[in-house]
């Protein structure tokens, strides 16, 4: 660790603090700080990559409601052209 330490406060719900904590020991942290500090520098030497995937489905009626406001959206986009 370099010579300028700095403190970092994240708010976190008690109840994800200690889901992070229990992962954290499973794994062999001792703790969620100790966890912390390697995930960022694994991710700061791009040796961690990210993907997102979505597990909830939009309701039909809100899937509808998206596909219309896309469909006016572009029109809208090709009268501008």
């Amino acid at each position: 660790m370099s010579n300028m330490t700095v403190k970092l406060q994240i708010p976190l719900d008690k109840s994800l603090r200690d889901a992070v904590a229990k992962h954290a020991r499973q794994l062999g942290f001792n703790s969620v700080q100790d966890f912390t500090r390697v995930m960022y520098s694994t991710v700061v030497r791009n040796k961690m990559d990210f993907s997102l995937s979505i597990s909830e489905r939009l309701s039909p009626a809100a899937e509808a409601r998206y596909e219309k406001m896309l469909a006016e959206h572009m029109a809208d986009k090709k009268l501008a052209n």
